[in-house]
């Protein structure tokens, strides 16, 4: 196998995992909005699964992009990426902001949103860090 149909199937490995766990967060989500009947985190729940469903697709994408062209260059996206990712985070806070005037809605949509964002980041780290790994060996 060589190194670009590795990173293609890393790729889509990277794509199944973050769904997973995006999926994965939400049903919880879901099934906690069930049992306790507060109706006002379902769309906190929505804005953040869209969010960082479609972060890790272009993630991905980003990733399998930047490995394909030079690995060497691998370490300066993963800092860009993720001060990339920081920076889109919040904005999607302060948007969430002017939009909602309500104090609750706004300090129930930073939490979900906290999560989800330190679990696709927590999530991201670990993947691609056994990713790297596993090619520092195979070189």
């Amino acid at each position: 196998m060589t190194y670009k149909e590795s990173i293609g199937r890393i790729g889509k490995r990277y794509h199944k995992c973050a769904l997973w766990v995006v999926a994965g967060m939400t049903l919880l989500g879901l099934l906690a909005v069930n049992l306790t009947g507060r109706n006002d985190f379902v769309t906190p729940l929505a804005i953040s699964a869209v969010y960082s469903i479609v972060l890790s697709v272009a993630y991905g994408e980003a990733w399998k992009a930047a490995a394909k062209s030079s690995a060497g260059v691998l370490s300066k996206f993963y800092f860009a990426a993720s001060a990339l990712r920081l920076v889109l985070a919040a904005l999607v806070v302060a948007a969430y902001c002017v939009i909602s005037q309500e104090r609750t809605a706004i300090i129930n949509f930073a939490v979900v949103f906290l999560v989800f964002y330190i679990a696709t980041l927590v999530t991201d780290c670990a993947f691609f860090a056994r990713v790297e790994r596993k090619l520092s060996q195979k070189i």
